[in-house]
């Protein structure tokens, strides 16, 4: 390894980190994101949105969205933010691909002005209980 590389190690193998540790740690953080990329394994996410409420229609056509995904949506939160703008934020979970489909749909709707979709893996690839 290289003495740069090696010293950049060294400055993670801090607090009781051995480089072990360290190595370990990155390796199932590089492993989750790339299950992630690919849509492969279970994932949470937390979709958060702002929507005009004035717009026909649209709290219903986002309601009917969320419930043809119920499974997906494991909770929300509607927030007033003043006579005319509403945030909602979802709590997801299921495979990658699915939760970014959801999170398209409802930001293409017409009114949605922003969202974010944030993605976390539900387990690290290397855990015991999940090896075949």
């Amino acid at each position: 390894m290289e003495p740069e590389l090696l010293a950049r190690l060294d400055e993670l193998a801090t607090a009781g980190r051995t480089r072990s540790k360290v190595i370990r740690d990155l390796l199932r953080e590089h492993l989750a994101r790339a299950d992630l990329e690919s849509g492969k394994g279970p994932a949470v996410g937390v979709l958060a949105y702002v929507y005009c409420h004035d717009q026909s229609d649209l709290a219903r056509r986002l309601m009917e969205v969320q419930h043809g995904h119920h499974a997906e949506v494991v909770s929300s939160t509607h927030v007033h933010l003043d006579r005319h703008d509403c945030l909602e934020v979802l709590i997801l979970r299921g495979p990658a691909n699915r939760l970014r489909r959801l999170a398209e749909r409802l930001l293409a709707l017409r009114g949605v002005r922003q969202g974010q979709l944030t993605l976390t893996p539900a387990r690290c690839p290397l855990a015991k209980e999940h090896r075949k």
